[in-house]
Order: structure tokens, then sequence, then C-alpha cells
């Protein structure tokens, strides 16, 4: 080979472009959640539509069956009597078999989104020691001794966290308090939604509560109040605490200022703080769209990044001393 042909080739290999197949990314926390719901969700479908086509061949087989079993044929009666009792083995035998592939799948969704919710969750600046125990359930004690709100005869709680923001322990939770309610008259919870509650140094007796609510539909307000006085009032922003005390004196003004840049609005429905001479706790009310482990909506990652925002603020309030 000549040595021109030997330069051209290697002019050519040096001019040419290799086409690398780019490194796929890593799925975003959303992306996960979404997938995960899907599969789910088309699971669902199938079972619903499978046993949607086997309900229609049951009565249609059972149609057969009693004319056979009513006919003057002995010999039909006989088959007639036999598929029936083939088809209740069958149904026995399928129910058997599939009543627990759904339940089981659910039963690993749920734990597998709240765990990836907190580890979007937590793993923000600030947390550190994230301790959470998949069977822990708060107490009626933990919230109702908070003395914001009486009347709870129930309380459902998931996803107990205990951790460290900024220096200061917490703890965190999803809860809801019920109260008594009848087959007649269904009464809506006294609270659903967050709650966050971290250790303070004040001292002081009773407490302060201040409440943060949309002026349009207030929900979740407080109910323990009848032995406290209202010491500010407006649309949006009330203070409950002992009759002629002043709380500015008592309760740094930097932590109501950093709970003021909370918005109530969007999925946000209300927020109560109480703060007691030892422990400052919040309850933050939430609609279904934040609160619901996502199954037949897909998840709304712009809600939930927005209730982490409002996470943040909750701690670096109940920071400042």
């Amino acid at each position: 080979m000549s040595d021109a042909n030997i330069n051209e080739k290697e002019e050519k290999l040096e001019n040419e472009v290799v086409e690398e197949k780019p490194a796929e990314e890593a799925k975003t926390y959303d992306v996960i959640i979404e997938d995960a719901r899907q599969e789910l969700f088309k699971s669902y479908a199938k079972s619903r539509r499978i046993s949607n086509i086997l309900m229609f061949a049951v009565v249609g087989a059972i149609v057969g069956i009693m004319f056979m079993i009513i006919s003057d044929n002995d010999v039909l009666k006989i088959v007639g009597y036999s598929l029936a009792g083939a088809l209740i083995v069958g149904m026995i035998l399928y129910y058997v078999l599939t009543r627990k592939n759904l339940p089981n799948k659910v039963q690993k969704y749920v734990p597998f989104v709240m765990k990836t919710l907190n580890d979007r969750m937590f793993s923000m600046q600030g947390f550190s020691e994230i301790q959470n125990d998949p069977e822990e359930k708060l107490k009626m004690d933990d919230l109702v001794g908070d003395g914001v709100y009486v009347e709870a005869n129930g309380i459902n709680s998931r996803n107990v966290v205990r951790g460290v923001y900024d220096g200061h322990h917490f703890l965190y939770a999803e809860a809801a308090l019920t109260r008594p309610s009848t087959k007649k008259q269904q009464v809506p919870p006294l609270f659903v939604g967050r709650y966050i509650s971290v250790p303070n140094q004040m001292k002081f007796d009773d407490r302060f509560i201040f409440v943060f609510k949309n002026p349009k539909q207030p929900l979740d307000l407080p109910n323990a109040i009848t032995d406290l006085s209202v010491l500010e009032e407006k649309d949006e922003f009330v203070v409950y605490g002992p009759e002629n005390a002043n709380y500015h004196d008592i309760i740094n003004n930097k932590i109501i200022s950093q709970f003021k840049k909370l918005q109530i609005e969007g999925h946000l429905l209300n927020v109560n703080v109480v703060v007691w001479g030892g422990h400052t706790a919040v309850y933050l009310s939430y609609d279904d769209a934040i609160l619901s482990v996502p199954f037949d909506k897909p998840f709304d990652k712009d809600g939930f990044e927005k209730s982490l925002d409002d996470l943040v603020i909750c701690l670096k309030a109940m920071s400042e001393e």
C-alpha cells in the first residue's frame, strides 16, 4: 500500500465521529413512583377485567345449568348437577389462588412509596440522624396533650420519623384525629395532615396557639380554646393565649415571622402552631393530593415539592429561640 493511501486512510479515521450511546440517566424519585403506580394500576385494571369476564361467564354458565336441571331429561339433569358442582369448586379455587395477589402488591407498594418520598424529604440540607420505624404509631396523648383539639376518639398515624434538623431534634408523622360518628351522621375529622414536634428552651405557664388559616374556607381549626383568650385576630391569622398575656414578650418574633412565610393555599389548607414552655408542635392540614398514596391519579410532584418547602419553613421557625 502506498504512503499516500495510508495517509488518506489515517486522515479518514481521524475525521470519523464515533457516536457513543449516552449513559442512561438515573430516574428521579417522581418517575420511580409513577412507574410503580402504573404497574400496580395495570395489575388492578387487569384483575378487574378478568373478574368482569368471569362474572359474565359464570352467569351464562348458571343460566345454562339451570335449564339442564329443570329439564325432563334425566341425563341433562345429572350433567347439570355435575357442572354446578364443578363450577362451585372452580370458583372456590380461583378465589383461593387469586385473593391475595393484588393485596400483596398493594402491601409492598405503599411502603415503597413512603420510603421513596422519605428519601427525598429527609435528604434535604439540614437533616441528619433520620430514623423511621414503619411499625411505630403516634399515641392519642401525643396530639391531644398539645391542647389544640378536644373530643377526639381515635388517631390514625403512619410514617413516624425522628431525626435532627439544624441541630434540633424533631418528631414528624402523618396523622388524623377522628371524633365520634354514627352511621346516620358522619362527622369530619378534627385534623388530617402532617404533625411536627420540636423541644424548645422556653419557660412559661400554659400555651399559645397561632392559627394560619385560609380565610375563604378554614378547616381543622383548634377547638380546645375555651380556656384561652383571643390575643390577636385577622382574617388569616389568630393568636390564642392566656388572658391579657403579651406573647411578643415571651415568644421570639423571629418564630412568628418565619411561620408567616407559609402560603396557606393550594394543597395546604390550614396551619396550627402550639407553643408550650418545653416544646413546639405544628399541625399542617393538607388535602388528599399530598396525603394519599398515589394510585388512580399520577403523583403530584409540584404539590409534594411545595409541601417540602412548608416543612423546612416550619422547622426553621421551630429552631428559633
